[in-house]
This record gives C-alpha cells, structure tokens and sequence, in this order.
C-alpha cells in the first residue's frame, strides 16, 4: 500500500535562541508556518485460519516506512531578522525533519463469525470481535519535549496500548453478478500507554458495489469514510489528531493461476475536515492556506495464498 503526499503543517510564533555557550532558550518570534509532507508506504501480511463451518481467526503483522518532508515558511509582509530565522529555522528542526521513519506497527488480531443466508438467499455477514496488539514504536509527549526545546517526534508507529475492534460486513447479491455491500468498523483506546498517551477513537464505514463479469475478474466501486477523535496526551488535547475524511474508493480482483487472486484498489480524497479549529490563526496571519492535512491518493494491492 502506497498513501500519497499527505501535506499539512500548523503556525508557529516561537523560535529556539542558542547563546555562545550552547544554552537554549524559547522566545517568541514574528509568525512563521511549518509545513510537511508525508508518503506511507505499508506492508501487510495477514493470516487467516477457518475454525469450522462458521468461524475464523484472523491476524496480520504491518511494516510502515514513512518518509517526511519538512520545511519552514516566511508568511508575506512580516519582516525577520537573521537572529529570528535562525531561531525559526532551529525551532522547527526539533519539530519536523526531512527524515525516513521505519518499523512495524500495531498488530490485530480477530475472531470472526460469518453465515450465508441470514436475510436473504446467498446473502453474506461477518462479524469480528479483536483487539490491536502493540507492537508499534512509541515516543514520549512531543509538547511537553518541544516546550524545552527539545528535538521530538509526533510520528508513532503504534498507541503502546491493547484497543478493542469491532467489525460488522453485510453483502447481498442484486442481478446477476452485481452485489451491494456496506461494512462498518470502530476502534476504541480506553486508557493511556506508559508515556501518557492515549489514541484516537476510531469509526470507519463503507458502502458499494461489487460485480463479477466471469470467474476470473470483479470490479468493485464504493465509498469509504472515517471519523477520528482528538487523541490526547497526559490528557490534553493532541491538536494534531482528530480528523473526518471520505473517499471514493475503486479496484479490481483477478483471479490468476496457481491459487493467487490479485486485488488492486485506489481510493481518491473527496471531503476533509480537522477537528481543531484554527480560524483564529488563519485570521490572525490572514494566511490563505488551511492548517488542515490534505491526504492524496491510496494505491493498495493485495495478493491471496490459500493452503
């Protein structure tokens, strides 16, 4: 799977001063921007097990690697000095960096429920009960670090805590070879990691279509959209989390030889929405551009082996 340029950034009116004899201080500075930019690119390898007729037992192991793009920006008709920029220039070095991060992140692991002809004849329903389980790399509180002026990083590969998953997935078939489908999926962290940090709340729901020109080839076409919560730190609102997006989503299955179906799907941003309200800021700097992370496109393949 490959997430494309996911871009955002937030104000900034502080920079990290260094005297002659390496001492730090934090002062304020004439209002500057941060902006990132961010590729994902993830490896899944999942296993699934049949427990009889009915029931499954599902896990998969995730690697990510994520590759930052960091810069600082000059907002049009403030003025700065060499001593300021390069106050900025520091502060947003401990704060983003043009730097590869790498590693596995939380792992899954449910048991499902499945039967055919619960409402209708060859209709399909899975229900999955689970949890995360941490694996992925955590950091101590970025706010806490950055108020020092201390280098941090507000990228995790995990939460560092086990978090209850629900699934629910219905498909029923409507001519021929097109089907319909909707899912519908939540997560919920309920108590903070040994570093204070506790995730985000997360609900995420599709709907679509399936369908099947011939044995060997399916198309599918749908909508996807997910509602995350503010994640906190020691309590405190993390004001880079909290997010309401959909997308369009559009793929293909094809079964080729050797027992190896091949899925690939794209899904393209329709709607974004942060839930931190950065109005005041935009007003204050009458800067154009929202604070709010714009996501680009999502390219997955998926290849099956059964034995």
């Amino acid at each position: 799977m490959r997430w494309y340029d996911a871009q955002g950034g937030h104000f900034e009116d502080e920079g990290v001063f260094i005297d002659q004899n390496g001492n730090r201080s934090i002062d304020t500075v004439p209002e500057h921007r941060h902006h990132v930019n961010l590729n994902i690119y993830r490896i899944d390898v999942a296993l699934k097990y049949l427990l009889g007729s009915q029931w499954i037992v599902e896990a998969n192991l995730p690697y990510e690697s994520k590759v930052q793009e960091a810069s600082v920006e000059k907002i049009e008709d403030i003025e700065y000095t060499q001593e300021q920029w390069d106050a900025i220039i520091e502060n947003g070095r401990i704060h983003h960096r043009n730097e590869t991060y790498a590693g596995l992140t939380d792992s899954e692991v449910f048991l499902g429920h499945y039967r055919v002809g619960v409402l209708a004849e060859k209709d399909y329903f899975v229900g999955r009960i689970g949890t995360s389980i941490p694996f992925g790399k955590t950091e101590e509180d970025p706010w806490k670090l950055g108020e020092k002026g201390e280098e941090h990083l507000h990228i995790q590969f995990g939460t560092g805590t086990f978090n209850p998953i629900f699934v629910l997935h219905y498909s029923i078939p409507v001519y021929k070879g097109l089907a319909t489908h909707s899912s519908l999926r939540t997560k919920l962290p309920f108590y903070e990691n040994s570093k204070t940090y506790r995730g985000s709340n997360e609900l995420t729901y599709s709907s679509g279509l399936n369908y099947r020109l011939n044995k060997w080839i399916s198309f599918r076409a749908g909508y996807l959209g997910i509602y995350q919560s503010f994640a906190h730190w020691d309590g405190e609102i993390d004001k880079n989390t909290g997010l309401l997006f959909g997308m369009a989503s559009m793929g293909t299955s094809i079964s080729t030889p050797f027992n190896v179906p091949l899925s690939i799907s794209l899904l393209l941003p329709l709607h974004q929405k942060t839930l931190y309200d950065d109005t005041d800021a935009l007003d204050v700097v009458k800067f154009e551009e929202s604070d709010a992370f714009e996501f680009g496109p999502l390219v997955s393949v998926t290849v099956l082996y059964s034995f």
